[in-house]
């Protein structure tokens, strides 16, 4: 259960790094276009970076759910 509290840590952690850069990416917008610079690498990163936590996020507090009220919790 700790490892999993782990991975569930970076993913929170992942999960605000992907909101930092998102805003950063926004406030900067402009002055990136100026110089030239593409965003495709962050929209990559963010992408994957946004469907990584999310779905890891969601998967640890359903299983959080199942742990304190012992049933199984199903999604669909």
């Amino acid at each position: 259960m700790f490892a999993l509290a782990g991975l569930a840590a970076a993913a929170l952690v992942l999960f605000i790094t992907a909101i930092g850069v998102t805003i950063w990416l926004c406030r900067n917008r402009e002055q990136r276009r100026a110089d030239g610079k593409t965003n495709v690498g962050w929209v990559v990163f963010l992408i994957i970076a946004y469907l990584l936590s999310a779905s890891y996020l969601v998967f640890f507090v359903l299983l959080m759910i199942s742990a304190f009220t012992g049933e199984s919790v199903t999604v669909g």
